[in-house]
């Protein structure tokens, strides 16, 4: 999506058209926990009694997807084949099946476009914590290192850290890793999945904190202060209005000399916001994506000085620090 999101170029709709089939048909197998179930050969009998599903269907979806090359069959019996393991059970580098449920979820989102330009609000469903959480954290690591690395070269002193927002905790485990303590504070539903999936409970100097960070949670930090405020691709999902206000409230929680870290894609820098945008349209009441000059102007008037922005991710995302006082 963000190669195709990043491109201007002209595409075959046909093919395009025969390629978001084919990803919302992978998707939906991974969502209903086919791809898992087959790690070891079945005949349909016994996958529909595992998966508590119905037989036509299943016939179906995986003699399609033996036909795409997903899965392989032996007489009655199917398997995912080899290629399928790394994307869709194995937790490598070339695993992508957390993050396809969610993509099912934006694809559901954006398809009542045609409402919502005519002035309907998205609906509010309820929050699939789980598939949000894995596709968040299937966020590439060298992404998250380089974000991380450069807050700690702007902020040589850091000792603590407040990853507000932080779900999986990949940028709260960086900063540990890096010698900072963390404390990650986020909505009781996510930190409850997240400190059992992601078996954050277990790392040393990392503080899970629960709670609602687009309310006032200055008071839920009563006596503590922190060196760096973390906000890594939240911006986004909120209208100018409360950013201001949530930029307002981490600079009541940074100490003296503190700094700020926004992570997002900023307009006229990211090739993929004005896209981005779009999907914030889709799935949040107020979000979109914000240029350089919103960001100085909020940070300025909440008191922050020597702001700097800069492009990571191979010019994806921007990184903005700042300093209180």
């Amino acid at each position: 999506m963000a190669k195709m999101w990043t491109s201007n170029e002209e595409f075959d709709f046909e093919t395009a058209r025969d390629y978001a089939s084919k990803l919302v048909l992978l998707a939906c197998a991974q969502r209903a926990g086919i791809f898992e179930a087959l790690s070891g050969e079945k005949d349909i009998a016994t996958l529909k009694k595992a998966l508590n599903a119905d037989e036509r269907s299943l016939f179906i979806v995986i003699e399609a997807l033996c036909a795409l090359g997903y899965v392989q069959k032996r007489l009655d019996r199917y398997i995912i084949a080899e290629k399928a393991r790394s994307l869709f059970i194995e937790r490598g580098e070339d695993y992508v099946g957390g993050s396809l449920p969610h993509f099912l979820d934006i694809m559901e989102a954006w398809l009542k476009l045609p409402g919502i330009i005519k002035g309907a609000k998205p609906e509010r469903s309820e929050r699939d914590v789980a598939a949000f959480m894995n596709a968040m954290a299937s966020r590439p690591d060298e992404v998250v290192e380089e974000a991380v690395e450069h807050c700690l070269k702007r902020k040589k002193n850091a000792k603590n850290v407040l990853d507000l927002g932080g779900g999986p905790g990949k940028y709260s485990k960086a900063f540990v890793n890096r010698g900072v303590k963390a404390v990650l504070y986020d909505m009781p539903d996510t930190i409850d999945y997240v400190k059992t999936r992601f078996g954050l409970g277990d790392v040393r100097n990392l503080t899970m904190k629960k709670g609602d960070f687009t309310n006032e949670f200055v008071n839920e930090f009563a006596g503590e202060s922190f060196d760096i405020v973390f906000m890594g691709n939240i911006c986004h999902i909120y209208s100018e209005k409360e950013n201001r206000k949530l930029i307002k409230r981490a600079g009541n929680i940074l100490g003296s000399g503190g700094m700020i870290a926004i992570e997002d894609m900023v307009r006229g820098r990211s090739p993929m916001a004005e896209m981005f945008a779009v999907n914030m349209l889709a799935n949040t009441e107020d979000g979109s994506t914000y240029t350089e000059a919103q960001y100085r102007e909020w940070l300025t008037d909440a008191g922050f000085r020597k702001i700097e922005i800069i492009d990571i991710a191979q010019k994806s995302n921007q990184l903005i620090t700042a300093f209180l006082g």
